[in-house]
């Protein structure tokens, strides 16, 4: 067989390194060789193909956590040009079918625990074949995946004339409002997406990380699973996550490299067994999504591990920003510490204007991205790909400012800007200080309408469990650190803020439930 090396990379790795432990699936606590991973990637595209009668581009979707079937596909679907569609579990069925309609899979695999959801996809999709991934007893209808393999058949047509301009995943956006778009990744998107991480962060085989984010996210493959794939490391997987797990995990693989949501990382030092935790094998841990509390930093630096912040979105990337822990000291760690970085090796950024003039350092601008890295446009949705892709450049509507010595601070988002008085508020401008505040556990700031200024600022806050916080303690706090016209002029506070999949805050739901001024 001819292999063309566009999609192939599982059996370019299995050459180089056949017998080096690529993934570690701890549900079933089995370990994959390189040359493993390309065997069943071969048997799943000989299914593909010969039973299912796949093509280039065809669709194929997954409804599934974290799990070796979801990587088998990464490499199938390489190889004979299709299109993996791993779809958020955390969808209703009402709203996977609207995507199902807009992007049409030819095939679903799924776990048998979404079973309910499934039926109602086969009422009312056009979804031709159903494979099952079991994970209980209980019996059903469709076809078990690992039919695949017993079947023995690994030939299979390799699509020859993919480029690196083919689609090879479609990612739903992790957006905080409506229903999710499809981004289209490119194999030049995801091939560089992984290089940017190599190159940037001196990823080895000798490095490993046990992959806290979802597989439907951009985070989940994006941010260590394919770059470390790519340069024959180890990735470990788990379909639910477990912060007490993930910390045993760290000390018994001696994990290098953890990358998680603020929330991840809050449940972890929860738990009284993080101060005990050996977490010393870590290079570094490293948090984007949502701002990061200060304290939650902090309890990881008291262990020795260099805690940093990062920027990413899956229309660029996610491989955008980051700070270079081991490049820098401890010192200029905790002096950068709000601060997600400088750009990767292989990104183009700029700070731009409403008429596209670049910003001055410390000047606050929007963030556009260009670069081999970002993606092709959202499926079928040519208005949103105008809005976002312009000339090359992604335009993110994350207002930032680049500082005098090149390091890059997200302000807030173009939309949720809001004006109190004339004069333009960033929600988290004013996130950041609440969080420095070791009381609060999440914080979200809102504008509200208000006769006098035309709107100001409303702090939503949750708390740390078992803390206690006055509503005058928080307002007094903000004013002795913050611009008085930025102070919010109220302070609700609940018991946990509503949030999507990988931790990120909810602001339209937010606004939702709690935009009006007092409540």
């Amino acid at each position: 067989m001819i292999a063309n090396w566009v999609g192939n990379y599982s059996k370019h790795r299995a050459t180089l390194t056949p017998n080096k432990r690529a993934v570690y699936d701890l549900d079933n606590q089995k370990h994959y060789t390189y040359l493993e991973l390309d065997r069943r990637a071969d048997m799943l595209a000989g299914f593909l193909t010969n039973k299912l009668g796949i093509k280039k581009y065809d669709r194929v979707a997954f409804l599934a956590r974290n799990c070796i079937e979801l990587i088998d596909a990464y490499y199938a679907t390489g190889k004979v040009g299709a299109i993996l569609v791993p779809y958020n579990i955390r969808l209703s069925a009402a709203e996977l079918i609207q995507l199902i309609h807009n992007e049409e899979p030819k095939v679903l695999f799924y776990e048998d625990t979404f079973k309910d959801k499934v039926t109602a996809l086969k009422e009312q999709t056009g979804i031709r074949h159903y494979v099952v991934l079991p994970v209980s007893s209980e019996k059903v209808d469709d076809m078990p995946y690992e039919e695949i393999f017993s079947a023995g058949e690994a030939d299979y047509e390799p699509c020859l004339d993919l480029t690196l301009n083919d689609i090879h995943m479609l990612l739903h956006t992790g957006g905080t409002t409506g229903l999710p778009k499809a981004a289209m990744l490119s194999h030049q998107t995801l091939l560089f997406n992984s290089f940017n991480e190599i190159v940037t962060w001196n990823i080895t085989h000798t490095d490993s990380a046990h992959i806290l984010l979802p597989l439907f996210h951009t985070g989940g493959w994006n941010l260590l699973t394919l770059p470390l794939l790519h340069a024959g490391g180890t990735i470990i997987i788990n379909r639910q996550f477990d912060p007490l797990l993930a910390l045993k995990t760290i000390e018994k693989e001696k994990t290098t490299f953890c990358f998680g949501a603020a929330t991840i990382f809050k449940t972890m030092i929860d738990l009284p067994e993080f101060e005990e935790a050996d977490l010393s094998s870590l290079r570094w841990a490293m948090a984007g999504a949502a701002p990061t509390p200060l304290s939650v930093m902090e309890k990881f630096w008291a262990k020795g591990v260099r805690f940093i912040l990062g920027y990413g979105m899956t229309e660029a990337g996610p491989n955008n920003l980051s700070v270079l822990a081991e490049h820098l000291t401890w010192d200029e760690i905790k002096e950068k510490h709000g601060s997600v970085g400088k750009p990767m090796y292989l990104t183009a950024v700029k700070i731009v204007d409403d008429e596209g003039n670049k910003a001055k350092d410390n000047e606050i601008g929007e963030l556009i991205w260009s670069g081999p890295q970002i993606f092709s446009g959202y499926w079928r949705n040519e208005e949103e790909t105008a809005k976002t892709l312009r000339n090359s450049w992604v335009y993110t509507g994350d207002m930032a400012k680049r500082d005098e010595d090149g390091f890059y601070y997200i302000v807030g988002r173009k939309k949720n800007m809001f004006v109190s008085g004339g004069e333009n508020v960033f929600p988290a401008e004013i996130e950041k200080v609440l969080y420095e505040l070791k009381q609060i556990r999440e914080a979200c700031v809102i504008g509200v309408p208000d006769e006098k200024w035309g709107e100001v600022g409303k702090a939503v806050i949750s708390l740390n469990p078992g803390q206690q916080l006055a509503e005058d303690e928080i307002i007094s706090y903000l004013r002795s650190r913050i611009a008085h016209f930025k102070v919010p002029k109220y302070v609700q506070i609940i018991d946990e803020l509503p949030k999507n999949s990988v931790g990120k805050i909810l602001t339209a739901e937010v606004a939702k439930l709690y935009g009006k001024p007092e409540q």
